[in-house]
């Protein structure tokens, strides 16, 4: 018995031991569970954070002079549309330690490219040399979130790519600040590295909130870089090589500017280093015998190229004379031309009269003075939302070593705000000057010729830009100086560069053309120009695309805004691209545009990436002009306002008028909203702005609210046109529309 207690005690020992075991064990898995739970939320929570990390970088105020706020890197491989990662050369984006640490997950990156555009070198005795035959990935771009850095070389994105981006198109990736409000005092300065061929030339921020402007964003000369003078000329061609628009022999011309379609090793690549011909944007180098050299371009005012640019017939009306006697044209002081304006002519040792004698005339000994100046830059076509730096303007041809080499174009600004954009200071992306070709007595040479203007682009989320100053005017082509009877080419003037605001307000906006060099010359005092002229103004278009790649990371993007007058209401209705924290609408009323209050709130959407419609209705409007606005609050409480609309409502619809018309601006089709006293006829007239009527379309109205839609017109041209309605005898006044 004794034995038996003993084992059944061993065995309850046993037992008790299996318990133990099994309950630490247990005990252990869950801890083990309990830490891989706690890891995997923390992953996710990561995760969700990273994906729309707006303001990451706080509110900055700029208080001091040449504040660099961008990094830079490049791509390493060819990036596809639809890719969610890129390879580049460095992806810590922090070489200059402008930021607190190494590119990070929610941060902004710019992707662009810089260059890649194939051009036109079939001859090169031909001034189509040069000319843009595809510009494939040049001037592509976008915005996009990083939503990992896995690697030293590698970046992977929240949303695909939009576009594709070819490596050896010089593309560049900018580490882009993201701020909850921008501010630059007044006196303080924000610019950038100058481009470098490989990096460089652009400012790009993004404010969630307001920006305000006191001091200067300035890129001026930041871009692509001008022809480096080469003193290699030989003497005399006497204009026996006005027809050598690219060459590889040095002593035989100048060297070109840099464009979008390369650069100096691009060019010896195609044989054509130097020589009068403008590559793509690139002012054309001066030939021999000091020729001066042509100023670079950017934006496209419309006007056919011919690379001749615009005399100066102002200053000086008997220049009209000596312009005439140019040899391009009988009427040369009437030329007008796109881009960038062109150097003047070579080299002359007497004292003649420029109002009867023109270039290449023996009696004027030297060089003959003859018209070899290398062509002014081409503008560019930005459709699609292509953007690009101010082209370099070519050098002059120097033997004496006292030419001078072509101007830098002016850089890139792109400012993303989701509020107001304003402020009593100034953004500026002019092309360089070109400096002075200084000679004594003999030793006389060509001058360079003027940068391009650059780009400048504020986008904000339907909020104004206002008081501003924005510049992207080209440089002015270099002058030359001599003190003897001698006289060589002055540099022609850079085109305009090219500005896309969204609703510009009382902003001023400049892409003038650049001016064009003179010269001092004893023997040139009744042409100063001696053959060089002015840069072409560039491009303004309001309302740039949103250029993010996925979802727009500002708070609310407000695709459209409008309101309709029926019956005895009026019917407001506005659709939101994506939503990011939307707490709710707040509907604001005036009766003269001015003095707002509230009327009417709509619950948001929280957090959207897909299209949303709102409705409210206005059961007590006012005859005459009612005014809304929207007001957008975040969860955080930021309040952010939208620009008004105005809409009428007919107290007494008793005859007929035109309620709506819009987009205004548009680009491919049109929407005409109008009241019909009663049913009948009613003539639509689409009217340019010579007052030929273009369209006359016919509908039978019905009484009450009608509408018409234009859903062919995207083939005219850019310009302002006018709506009008007729009835018979009745006509309603015409309203202005602006194709973009």
């Amino acid at each position: 018995m004794e034995k038996q207690k003993r084992n059944r005690k061993s065995l309850s020992q046993k037992t008790r031991l299996k318990s133990s075991f099994r309950i630490i064990l247990f005990s252990g898995l869950a801890i083990v569970m309990i830490f891989s739970i706690l890891f995997i939320y923390n992953m996710i929570g990561t995760s969700k954070k990273s994906m729309a990390e707006l303001g990451k970088h706080g509110s900055i105020t700029v208080s001091t002079a040449n504040t660099i706020l961008n990094e830079f890197t490049t791509l390493s491989s060819n990036a596809s549309t639809g890719a969610t990662s890129i390879t580049v050369a460095a992806s810590s984006m922090n070489a200059n330690g402008r930021f607190s640490g190494s590119l990070s997950v929610g941060e902004l990156i710019m992707i662009i490219q810089m260059q890649g555009a194939t051009m036109t070198t079939s001859s090169s005795t031909s001034s189509t040399w040069g000319a843009v035959s595809a510009y494939n990935n040049a001037g592509k771009f976008e915005f996009a979130e990083v939503a990992d850095v896995p690697n030293a070389t590698t970046i992977t994105l929240v949303a695909p790519l939009k576009y594709s981006y070819t490596s050896s198109g010089k593309v560049q990736i900018v580490r882009v600040p993201r701020y909850t409000t921008f501010t630059i005092n007044a006196g303080a300065s924000v610019t950038t590295d100058a481009w470098n061929g490989s990096t460089g030339g652009i400012v790009a921020i993004e404010a969630n909130n307001s920006t305000t402007i006191n001091g200067t964003i300035d890129v001026s000369g930041k871009g692509f870089r001008g022809g480096t003078v080469q003193n290699n000329s030989t003497c005399c061609s006497r204009g026996a090589n006005s027809s050598t628009y690219a060459t590889a022999t040095v002593t035989a011309a100048a060297e070109k500017g840099e464009g979008i379609g390369g650069n100096t090793s691009t060019y010896d690549g195609l044989g054509g280093r130097y020589g009068r011909g403008a590559p793509a944007n690139g002012g054309g180098g001066g030939n021999s015998h000091n020729a001066a050299g042509g100023g670079g371009s950017n934006g496209d005012n419309g006007i056919t190229w011919n690379g001749f640019g615009n005399p100066d017939t102002t200053t000086v009306s008997s220049w009209k004379t000596a312009w005439d006697l140019d040899g391009a044209t009988t009427t040369f002081h009437k030329n007008i031309s796109s881009g960038g304006g062109r150097g003047g002519y070579t080299y002359s040792s007497s004292n003649q009269n420029a109002t009867s004698r023109g270039p290449t005339n023996f009696f004027w000994s030297g060089d003959y003075r003859a018209n070899v100046g290398g062509l002014g830059g081409r503008p560019l076509n930005n459709s699609g939302g292509r953007i690009f730096l101010g082209g370099g303007g070519g050098s002059g041809d120097s033997n004496n070593g006292t030419g001078t080499s072509g101007a830098n174009g002016g850089g890139i600004v792109y400012i993303l705000s989701g509020g107001t954009a304003t402020g009593t200071g100034a953004i500026n992306a002019n092309g360089a000057d070109a400096a002075t070709a200084t000679g004594t007595l003999t030793d006389g040479d060509a001058a360079g010729g003027g940068g391009g203007g650059g780009t400048v682009v504020v986008f904000t989320q339907g909020a104004s830009v206002n008081n501003l100053t924005i510049n992207a005017n080209g440089g002015a082509g270099g002058n030359q100086t001599i003190t003897f009877n001698e006289a060589e080419g002055a540099g022609g003037g850079g085109g305009g560069g090219y500005i896309s605001i969204t609703n510009p307000g009382s902003i001023t906006r400049n892409v003038n053309g650049g001016s064009n060099g003179t010269t001092n010359s004893p023997a040139m005092t009744e042409f100063l120009p001696n053959g060089a002229t002015k840069g072409a103004t560039g491009l303004f278009v309001p309302n740039p695309a949103n250029p993010y790649s996925g979802t727009v990371s500002l708070p609310v993007s407000l695709k459209s805004f409008s309101g309709e007058a029926k019956d005895k209401v009026i019917m407001l209705n506005w659709i939101t691209a994506s939503e990011v924290n939307n707490d709710h609408f707040t509907i604001e009323k005036s009766a003269d545009g001015y003095n707002f209050s509230e009327t009417g709130r709509v619950q948001g959407n929280g957090n959207s990436t897909i299209d949303n419609a709102y409705y409210w209705t206005d059961e007590s409007p006012i005859p005459g002009d009612n005014y809304y606005r929207l007001t957008q609050t975040d969860y955080d409480g930021i309040i952010k306002k939208f620009n008004p609309i105005r809409v009428n409502f007919y107290s007494r619809p008793d005859r007929l008028q035109i309620n709506f018309i819009g987009p205004n601006p548009f680009e491919s089709n049109l929407r005409v909203e109008y009241y019909a006293e009663s049913s009948d006829v009613i003539e639509i007239r689409l009217i340019n702005a010579k007052g030929i009527v273009l369209r006359n379309d016919r509908m039978i109205a019905s009484r009450g609210v009608n509408s018409f839609i234009y859903g062919d017109i995207a083939s005219l041209q850019r310009g302002i046109y006018f709506i009008q309605l007729v009835n018979g005898d009745e006509k309603t006044p015409a309203i202005k529309v602006i194709k973009q």
